[in-house]
C-alpha cells in the first residue's frame, strides 16, 4: 500500500439512519466522531480536498445520519452524528447515541475512530465518556484537535500538554486547522498507517 498523504478521489456514497442499513463492503473503515460544533464537517472537507462535499452549518447538530465517503476506492470514512448538542431533545440524543453505538458494535465496525476535540477548550465530559467506551470496547482511536490555529505560542503548547494529560498521557492529539489547512497530511498519514497497513 502507498504511504502517499495525497488523496485523489473522494466521493459521497450514501447516508443511513440505522446501522442495519450499512452496506456490505470490503473496504477498511475509519469513523469520525466529535461533539456538536467541533468543526467535523469543515475538517472532512479539508481532509478530502473537496470543498463543499460535506455539508457545513453554523448550527450544531446537523449531522443526524451515518454519512459514508469512499476515498480512492481504498478507505471508507464514516461521518458519525455529533453528540452533546444541548438543544436536542432527549429522544434525539438517545437516537443519535444509539446510532453511533450500534454502528461501532456491529461486525462492520471501524478499524479506527478519530475523536475530534476543540483545541480552544480541550476534551469535554462527553468526549471523555466516548473515549472510555472506546477503550472498554477495544476500539482503536486517535485524538484530533480542531481549530488549533486559535491559540499561539506558549498558550498553544500549554493547551496541547493539557489535552495529553486529560487523555491519560497515552496519545498525542494531531493539531489541525481547517481554515489554514494545517495537520491534514499528518492526519492522512495516520489513517493510512493505522487503517490500510493494518489490513495488508
Amino acid at each position: 500500500m502507498t504511504t502517499s498523504v495525497h488523496w485523489q478521489n473522494t466521493n459521497f456514497q450514501l447516508s443511513v439512519a440505522d446501522a442495519k442499513q450499512f452496506p456490505d463492503t470490503h473496504l477498511p473503515q475509519v469513523a469520525v466522531a466529535g461533539h456538536s460544533n467541533v468543526g467535523k464537517s469543515s475538517l472532512l472537507n479539508t481532509l478530502f480536498g473537496r470543498k463543499g462535499l460535506v455539508k457545513t452549518s453554523k448550527n450544531p447538530g446537523c449531522t443526524r445520519l451515518l454519512n459514508l465517503f469512499e476515498v480512492d476506492e481504498k478507505i471508507l470514512v464514516v461521518d458519525l452524528p455529533g453528540y452533546g448538542y444541548a438543544r436536542a431533545s432527549k429522544v434525539e440524543k438517545y437516537k443519535w447515541a444509539g446510532l453511533i453505538e450500534n454502528y461501532l458494535k456491529s461486525p462492520k465496525v471501524a478499524q479506527l475512530v478519530l475523536v475530534l476535540l476543540d483545541f480552544r477548550h480541550g476534551p469535554k465530559e462527553s468526549d471523555l465518556q466516548l473515549i472510555d467506551w472506546l477503550n472498554e470496547s477495544g476500539i482503536r482511536w486517535q485524538p484530533v484537535a480542531t481549530k488549533s490555529d486559535k491559540l499561539k505560542g506558549n498558550a498553544k503548547r500549554k493547551r496541547k500538554q493539557e489535552m495529553i494529560d486529560a487523555l491519560g498521557g497515552m496519545l498525542e492529539p494531531i493539531l489541525t486547522s481547517s481554515l489554514k489547512n494545517e495537520g491534514m497530511q499528518a492526519l492522512r498519514k495516520v489513517i493510512i498507517e493505522e487503517v490500510l497497513h493494518t489490513n495488508d
